[in-house]
């Protein structure tokens, strides 16, 4: 039996160009980016797009995991929602799916606090799923929250997404949900919470 792979993380400043495009082709295997980011305004391929709106802005906070090789294995994305607000995007999806954004980025600010730890993005590559490392990336971020003195970790998930049954496992529980992309993609997001008082984990 081969023996499981070592992991260790490492700070998103510090990620390589194979990492940088994985982290952005992931985010599709999360949401429905894919579809949002067709037709965008500056005509760039979708990895391209993600990785220039979603990923080399939010650098610093992100913790990427990776094998004993240098492997990329996974990340996440996850700051108060303040130092996350701070962070300059662009508005380049085409028209309907910008208004979506532009909904859902309401939706966060009216059920999440300034302080409140968000976890803008949370995966883990395909062949190194089944290894414990979503509890690892998890655990690391609940770590990083308390540190900053955050009340609650917060974040958003898709109904049909399986990664819903695995936050519930670890304490968060719905807070709202968020139905206007119901009529683009038969789907909702239920945003989530995990007070820190106490022993979560």
């Amino acid at each position: 039996m081969t023996p499981s792979p070592h992991y260790t993380f490492a700070a998103g400043a510090d990620a390589g160009e194979d990492a940088l495009r994985r982290m952005a082709a992931l985010l599709f295997s999360t949401s429905y980016l894919e579809y949002g980011s067709a037709a965008n305004k500056l005509g760039l391929p979708c990895v391209d797009l993600q990785r220039r709106l979603n990923v080399e802005p939010f650098l610093p906070h992100i913790r990427v995991l990776a094998a004993e090789d240098g492997r990329f294995a996974g990340f996440c994305t996850a700051g108060t929602m303040r130092s996350l607000a701070a962070v300059a995007t662009e508005r380049v999806y085409r028209d309907e799916v910008q208004a979506l954004d532009d909904a859902y980025e309401a939706f966060v600010a009216r059920h999440a606090r300034p302080d409140d730890w968000f976890v803008a993005s949370l995966a883990v590559e395909p062949r190194d799923r089944g290894r414990g490392l979503f509890r690892r990336l998890f655990d690391d971020t609940l770590a990083r929250a308390r540190r900053a003195g955050s009340p609650r970790v917060v974040l958003a998930v898709w109904e049909s997404n399986s990664a819903l049954a695995l936050y519930r496992l670890r304490g968060m529980r719905t807070v709202a949900r968020f139905d206007e992309a119901w009529r683009l993609h038969f789907d909702r997001l239920q945003l989530l919470e995990l007070p820190l008082e106490g022993d979560h984990t």
